[in-house]
């Protein structure tokens, strides 16, 4: 069993486990100082996660034999696979400026020497200010792309997302279907009590169906009290009885910020047809919404 060791470069804090003897011998760490700053030049190339950790492994396996890389971005379940994984593993908690940027492991199946260990924490280096460059632009983006009240996806992430989705699809001949869903009578929440409450409703019912929805699934806000949820590999079926869930949760809800409420949700469902632009995919999704807030809302309706 291996033990912890907690070594600190710099800015650099290096978590990794010690690995008792191994035989490929690594580039001596005392000629990697020039070839580190040439690795870190060609990361800088991209603000793509995934394409520096792809770089960074092609570069690394140059100096030290490693059959894959693994990096776990940081407050996220999301991977970041290059190669494969194997046996005799090294891993390390990067931080900058106390600052974490994830994690990452070196992986082979013969075990790492303790110089193969100092090589690796010396190549390390030269991913930590691109990989905390990628890491900013990726939550700068995030954020443009999120409605600031709900934290659901706003309607720019989405009309994006759809033609990708769509086109997607199609390539693939697997089904797609979308949920668009209204808050029933929303305009007496803010006439009665206040465009505060009304806020408050419309980030409970996202929470809701954020809580409902697989995490497979796509949801946005549209605008106003709109949401928009997108079930990749869904039918017609899956996704009317995903819209019923999702009608159900949230009239279950007793009270909003501590104030007794009724709040119910009409939702319009469309599955993709062959051949069926994003443009015509929502109107069907948007006209079967109509349909159901004219019959009466609280319901779901199928296009």
């Amino acid at each position: 069993m291996s033990s912890t060791q907690i070594s600190n470069t710099g800015n650099l804090a290096l978590v990794n486990p010690l690995q008792a003897h191994g035989t490929v011998a690594p580039t001596p760490p005392e000629q990697l100082g020039s070839r580190v700053l040439e690795i870190a030049s060609i990361l800088q190339t991209t603000l793509e996660i995934d394409k520096q950790i792809e770089l960074f492994g092609k570069e690394i396996q140059r100096y030290l034999a490693v059959d894959g890389l693994i990096f776990a971005l940081p407050n996220s379940e999301r991977e970041v696979v290059y190669g494969r994984d194997a046996s005799e593993r090294a891993t390390y908690a990067l931080v900058l400026h106390d600052a974490p940027l994830g994690s990452i492991r070196a992986c082979r199946d013969l075990p790492f020497t303790e110089t193969e260990l100092t090589s690796l924490e010396n190549l390390l280096c030269a991913l930590i200010y691109p990989l905390r460059n990628a890491l900013s632009y990726k939550q700068a983006v995030e954020m443009a792309s999120r409605d600031p009240l709900t934290g659901a996806h706003n309607r720019l992430a989405m009309n994006a997302a759809l033609v990708r989705e769509v086109d997607l699809a199609h390539r693939q001949t697997q089904p797609l279907s979308m949920l668009v869903i209204d808050i029933d009578h929303f305009k007496a929440f803010n006439d009665e009590h206040g465009h505060a409450f009304g806020d408050d409703v419309l980030v409970a019912v996202a929470q809701t169906i954020a809580n409902t929805i697989r995490r497979s699934d796509l949801l946005y806000r549209f605008g106003g009290e709109e949401f928009v949820v997108l079930a990749s590999h869904t039918g017609r079926d899956g996704a009317l009885l995903l819209a019923e869930r999702i009608r159900e949760n949230v009239a279950a809800m007793q009270t909003v910020r501590g104030r007794s409420t009724r709040v119910t949700v009409s939702t319009g469902v469309a599955e993709l047809d062959g051949g069926e632009t994003a443009e015509g995919f929502f109107e069907r999704a948007d006209q079967a919404l109509y349909s159901a807030k004219q019959g009466g809302r609280n319901r779901s309706t199928l296009a």
